[in-house]
Formats: C-alpha cells, structure tokens, sequence
C-alpha cells in the first residue's frame, strides 16, 4: 500500500479538520476483541498519512455518549484506562521489532517498543522517542493528532523510498473494545501489535536525519539521616548535609538506528522508590530495574536465563543493598545497523562504604538470520574493581523460528572471576556454566505451550547479572488451551491449563523442589476475569530454612515436605473509573499452612486525581512448633494532575516485617521534551530504635536538541 501525502498544512490541535485531512482516506478498520470481526458500537476514523520529514496519524472516535469517555491521565507514559487512538510502526520492515505510539483524549502520550516479534505478548514501554500528540473532546466524542518525525522512527532510506510495517487501532476502555487494520485475528498475543502482521506501506519522498541531543542537569538539596539507636540507648544524632551536584547526559544518533548515549555524574533522583516486598521461597527476590538509563531500549541487552536468572541486570550498577552508588560517567551504545541489533555498555562507578571504585562493560550482539524470526547472538560482561577483583561472563543464544508457530531457544553461558582468599583452587570450567534450552509454541488462542530444562553449575557467579540458584538441574512445564466465543455471549474467552516445575540439585540427584499448578479462567463480555487454580509442592529441605528474612519464629527444620493450596483471583478492566483486583491463596505450607490475601483497588474520578492502593496480607502457622507469623505490606499511591505539564505523585508503603514506612513525593514541571523541573521529598522511617533518612532536592534538566 502507498502512503498517502499531505498535499497540505496541518495544525497539530486535535481537531483533524484540513483540507489535507479530508483528502486522505479513512483505513478500513474492524472489531478486533471482543468478538473479532464483530459488530463496532462506535464510529472510528482513522488517517495516517505523511510530508517530507513527518509520519501524520489523524482520528475522528465518535461515540454515542460523548460524556463517558475515558479521559484519566495527564502523565507520560503512565495509562489509567482511559480511551486511547495508537500507531504501531516497524520502520525497518523486518517483522520482528516495531515502535509503539499512542494517545488518550487528555493530549497524554505513551511510547515503547516491541521486540522478538511479540513472543512474550509484552512491549517495553520504557522507550522514550521524540514525537507530539494533541487530542480535544468533542459533541461526538473525541478526536486526535500525532505526528512522528522520521529521525525518531530512525529508518535507512538510500533513494527517498521506504517500506515500513504499520498498523492503528482505537481502544474503547469501557467496552474492552478494540478497533484495528489491518485485519489481523487475535490469534496470537496482542496481534494488533505484532511486527510480522502489520501492514506493509511505502513512503516516497521521504528523508531521515541524525539527531544530536544534550541535556545538563543541576541538583541541590538538603538530607539528615537518624543513626539507629543501639540497645537500651536513645536514638544517635541527626547528621546533616547538603546534597549538590551537576552532569550531563549526551544522546547522539550515529546512524539512522543506532543511538550512543554519553553520561557524566548520572543521577536518579526522581526515580520512584522500589515496592517491598516479603520473601516466602527459598530463593532471593528479584527487583526490576527503574532508572531510565537502564530501561531505554532494554530489550537489546537481554539474556535471560531459567527463572528471573539473567546473564545481565543492570541494578548490578550504580546500586549496592538496595543503596545508591555514584555513577562517574561512560557510554551506551544501542540499536540496529542491517540484521545486527548492537548493544554496548560502560560504566564507572565510584567509591562506596559497601564496594571499590567499579568498572562494568556489556556487548551484546544478535543476528537476524533468513528467517526474519531467528536470530543467534551473544553476550559479554566484565565487573572490575580497583580492588583487583575481577568478574566476566559469556554467552551465546539462539531462537530458531522451525515451523508455524513453533520455536526453538538456546542458551550457554559461562562465568569467570578472580579467586576469593578462602578458595583452595579456581572453580572447575563445567562448574561455572549455565545451559538452557526451550520449546514452545507461541499462541493466544488454540493451544499454547512451553517446555524448558535448565542447569546450573555449582559456580556460575554472572557479575553483573542475577543468578537465583547455583548447582541444580530443572525443568519448567506449561501448556494451556484458550476458545474465543461467539458475540452475544457473556461469556467472551475462557482457557485452561497446567504449569509445572522441577528442581533437582546435581550433587546428590534429589528433587528439591516441584510443584503442579492446573487453572482455569474466563474473560467475561464486561472485560472481568476470573481465574481459578491449584498447585501441589514437593520440598526437601535439606538444612534449616529460614523465610521473611530469617523472622523470629519462622524457620522451617530440614525434611521433605509435600502440601497443596488453591487460589482465585478475579481482576476488573482498567476501563472502570472504580475498580478492583483481588486474590487469595490458602492450604498447606511445609509443616503447617498459610494463608495469602491481596487487594489493590484503583479510582480515577477525573483526569485530575488518580488513587490506587495495594494491601498485602501474610498468615503463616506451625501448629505443631508453636510457630506464626502475620506480615502486611501496605502500599499507596496519589496522582495529581494539574495539567500536562504540572504533576504531582506520592507514593507511602508499610512493611509489618521490616516495621519500616517509606514516603516518596515527586513534583515535576515538564517544559518540554527533556526539560524537567523536579522537587523529590524521600523518607524512610521506622520504629524507636530503626535509623530515619529524609532528602529534599531539587533538580532541573534542560535539553538542548539539533
């Protein structure tokens, strides 16, 4: 299809109402859920449409009852089922990665970017391109306005003609209704979305160009922290200090995609604070990463392993128990230049109480081969310290797309590092590897499956990666079956299904840990789920175990084990002004049992106000050793939107175990892309003798674009 060109001005306001505009055809969309192909219950018009520099999405959204569109969030890249209009681009047309543009009736943008052709069913929205957006209420419903330039789409044009993957869709929240061309059944995840569907366009006339921007940024401040107090003692004295500090971060496009990014004295102060969370499994819990440095095109720089294992992570960086390190400077290299996705890291960090002075290094390579869905790559770490410690890792992996809907996935990685004083002899090379390999079949509805197996070394160590269990062999098992119904019905999909797991340590053969979990579930017309399941675990526990952090009273003794529990949980459309998601588990919990118990309802009563709230409560009893405890973990979050400009979040959390609040308040005033002003308010606080930190800083960054 050949796109067409304005053959004149636009003025980006929303209205959609040029000469230009009423030249250009609407796309012929249908009803993509809840019923493909279904009657629509609202007129949608949607035009795209380009210039010399530009791609152009103009929407028309009519609806019967203009006063219940969503319209909730002011915030980028935050949604609050509120009615959005999207653009779905793979501007290098090679069915596998795509950019992801929408919009929502506020003038509110979102950005991300999809990888591996979709096969997690997940875009990445941490992506942030350069790009506008203005949408208005009308007597009708809404309408709205994007327009991209073709240096953040990034594509490769010799002649001034390009070929481009694209697809748009409108999303009606209240209806869990959405709107799509091209006509793509939901037969796989998020298929609207999926670079190997979308519709093949060609631009003519067209020029990319290289875009150079620099962003200094000042802070200063003020933090006390509260020593804890020792036993029997008052608590210590107040210790104060004034925070300043100044950097700057660089982002250059060598290429049309492929991006270096430069930092000196890289800060983070407006990154909001990590969840709680309670440990009840044997294994360390995982964070993810929030700092944007890290998430912008994060997909490239991922080898993930069985499990939350990864080859790489990046709060490895800049971070040590949770505690931030200062980053000194270095560089990032990401993007595609022809089949070759590239991804370059390297950081410095400085001195801390808890690590040495630290350098990181990552390169990742991937190549597209033929077939557009397989690709071989590899991947290497480095984690150095002025210390003289040293670690490395390496690996290699490939996804080979075999037939249909069917892939294979294989990955070896091997780990590396300096011997510690108390080693008699360097680890053994078989003990430091890592092997996985995965079959699957990438369905949404019809039949679905996965079945991996992995090992472990007793020594693989990836510095700067995540590694939750050394020395075992495992297997994961999934297989579930989904039947999309027929309009009319109130039911509008159900599924049914098993997962299962199985770990094995390699130095004796014992299963170690297994479980069974079958579940079934059912989407309703109204867009509300329920999903039913079960599970039955097997653990040998072969020393004493200690969870929830080694909490008085809650050590489970070495022995086997073997229990079951059951669960529901039911969760409500993001489309509801008012809505809810709970979930309960209950049954048996090595010697004894548990109960589980979790809410988190969500209001958003205007575009102005948004309120959440999570509450998580932890029941454990050992009758027989006289054993319990009770864990609540309490989280709440307010949203003030003053306008698109002006916002203002909170963010408080309580923690029964650690008896520790934390506050975090982020007022910020977005000038423009890149330009922000920032007052952060953090505390952490708990009981008479636990140690109190508070910061109030103030951060501007301005960016300076050519």
């Amino acid at each position: 299809m050949r796109l067409p060109r304005l053959t004149g001005p636009v003025a980006l306001d929303g209205a959609v109402d040029e000469a230009a505009w009423r030249a250009v055809a609407p796309v012929p969309v249908v009803v993509y859920e809840p019923v493909f192909g279904g009657a629509p219950s609202q007129g949608t018009e949607i035009r795209v449409a380009h210039d010399e520099h530009h791609l152009y999405l103009g929407a028309r959204l009519r609806d019967t009852e203009p006063a219940e569109v969503r319209a909730s969030s002011l915030y980028r890249d935050e949604y609050a089922g509120d009615d959005t209009v999207g653009l779905v681009v793979d501007a290098f047309n090679d069915d596998t990665t795509a950019l992801w543009f929408y919009t929502m009736p506020t003038g509110a943008r979102v950005d991300g970017t999809v990888s591996s052709d979709m096969a997690s069913g997940e875009p990445d929205w941490s992506w942030n391109g350069r790009w506008e957006a203005a949408a208005r209420r009308t007597s009708d419903g809404w309408s709205a306005e994007m327009r991209i330039p073709f240096s953040t789409l990034g594509f490769q044009s010799e002649t001034g003609s390009v070929r481009m993957g694209l697809s748009v869709y409108r999303w009606l929240a209240r209806q869990s209704e959405r709107h799509a061309w091209p006509p793509v059944p939901p037969r796989w995840p998020r298929a609207y979305a999926k670079p190997s569907k979308l519709q093949d366009v060609v631009l003519t006339g067209v020029a990319s160009r290289r875009a150079l921007t620099i962003t200094p940024y000042a802070l200063v401040g003020y933090s006390v922290q509260s020593p804890a107090a020792a036993r029997g003692a008052g608590r210590g004295r107040d210790e104060a200090a004034a925070a300043y500090s100044a950097g700057v971060d660089a982002k250059y496009g060598i290429t049309s995609n492929l991006t270096l990014d430069v930092t000196v004295n890289t800060d983070f102060a407006q990154v909001e604070a990590d969840d709680e969370q309670i440990n009840l499994t044997r294994f360390p819990l995982f964070f993810p990463e929030k700092r944007q440095f890290f998430l912008e095109r994060a997909g490239i720089f991922e080898f993930q392993l069985a499990g939350d294992g990864q080859l790489f992570h990046s709060r490895r960086i800049g971070l040590a128990d949770g505690k931030p390190v200062a980053i000194l400077g270095g560089a990032r290299l990401a993007g595609r230049a022809g089949r070759w996705e590239i991804g370059a890291l390297n950081l410095q960090t400085a001195k801390s109480d808890a690590l040495p002075s630290e350098n990181f290094g990552v390169l990742r390579l991937r190549r597209q081969l033929d077939d557009p869905l397989s690709s071989v790559g590899g991947m290497l770490t480095s984690r150095v310290g002025l210390d003289g410690r040293y670690s490395t890792a390496y690996g290699a992996d490939g996804t080979l797309h075999v037939v249909g809907d069917e892939f294979l996935t294989l990955r070896w990685a091997q780990s590396l590092r300096s011997r510690r004083p108390d080693e008699a002899e360097p680890a053994r090379w078989l003990d430091s590897g890592r092997a996985l390999a995965a079959w699957e079949r990438r369905r949404a509805e019809g039949l679905s499956y996965r079945a991996e197996l992995g090992w472990a070394g007793a020594d693989f160590d990836p510095g700067v990666g995540f590694e939750p269990y050394q020395g075992y062999r495992s297997a994961d098992l999934s297989a579930k079956h989904e039947w999309l119904l027929d309009a009319g019905a109130p039911v509008s999909a159900t599924w049914l299904g098993a997962e299962g797991e199985a770990y094995q340590r390699s130095r004796d053969d014992v299963l170690e840990s297994a479980q069974v979990s079958p579940f079934v579930g059912l989407t309703f017309a109204s867009g509300d789920e329920i999903e039913v399941m079960s599970s039955h675990r097997r653990e040998e526990v072969w020393e004493r175990l200690s969870l929830a952090g080694g909490a008085e009273g809650i050590e489970v003794p070495a022995g086997r084990y073997d229990f079951h529990r059951a669960g529901a949980a039911f969760t409500m459309p993001d489309g509801r002004r008012l809505r809810c998601s709970v979930s309960v588990e209950a049954g048996g919990f090595y010697d004894g049992y548990s109960f589980s118990a979790s809410l988190s309802p969500a209001w958003n009563p205007s575009a102005h106000l948004g309120l959440g709230g999570e509450y998580q409560f932890d029941a454990i009893r050992f009758p027989g050793r006289d054993a319990s405890l009770d864990a609540h973990i309490a989280r709440l979050r307010l949203k003030l939107g003053f306008n698109i400009h002006a916002s203002l979040s909170a963010f408080l959390q309580y923690s029964s175990l650690t008896e520790r609040t934390s506050i975090n308040v982020r007022l910020r005033h977005h000038v423009g892309e890149g330009t922000d002003l920032w007052l952060v308010y953090d505390e952490r606080l708990g009981g008479a003798a636990a140690a109190r930190e508070r910061a109030l800083l103030l951060k501007y960054t301005h960016a300076i674009a050519r």
